[in-house]
């Protein structure tokens, strides 16, 4: 990660402390910066990008060549992670596509070895699917939030615990959980 993107994310934090603002954050932020580094996705796909902050944490760690294509439905929030990823400098590593996931996952083409959703917690499993065609062996899916809407994302934890397909582990932070799976084929 460049010193541009690290102190980006450092302002970030404090901004998200101060206003209340639903982010990745530090805790969770350091175990996918181990995941990333372990598993080194060169494609991957977020799902909800709110500001750019998980967009910059993701780019920044993913390796040389590396790419990230960010959906995020609001165009007014896209404009900020196209922007804070520019100023990242991490503008070449990723690409913002506004709209409805559910309608555009399908129109993405190419393998897919990394996925954080984070994004409307109902859909969790219809974005999953959405892109499930295209993962390659080893890989890595992040869902966010799935301690606080448990209830929500139960479709979605049912299925990547219950399918033989999917190794899946709960990173438990007290506050919130995610989900972390791993794509066997």
């Amino acid at each position: 990660m460049n010193k541009t993107a690290a102190r980006m994310l450092r302002l970030m934090d404090h901004a998200v402390t101060e206003w209340r603002i639903p982010v990745i954050g530090r805790k969770k932020g350091r175990v996918l910066r181990r995941l990333l580094l372990e598993h080194q996705p060169r494609r991957g796909i977020e799902v909800g990008s709110l500001f750019g902050y998980s967009a910059i944490l993701v780019a920044g760690w993913m390796p040389r060549g590396g790419r990230l294509t960010c959906v995020e439905e609001n165009a007014y929030l896209a404009k900020f992670v196209t922007s804070n990823v520019e100023r990242a400098g991490l503008g070449k590593r990723v690409k913002v596509v506004v709209g409805d996931a559910l309608r555009i996952l399908p129109l993405l083409r190419g393998p897919v070895d990394f996925l954080l959703i984070d994004a409307r917690k109902e859909d969790y499993l219809d974005y999953l699917r959405a892109v499930e065609p295209r993962l390659v062996r080893s890989a890595l899916i992040v869902a966010d939030n799935t301690g606080i809407y448990r209830r929500d994302v139960k479709s979605y934890l049912d299925h990547v615990r219950g399918d033989s397909r999917f190794t899946s582990t709960e990173y438990d932070f007290g506050f919130d959980c995610m989900e972390v799976s791993v794509f066997r084929g």
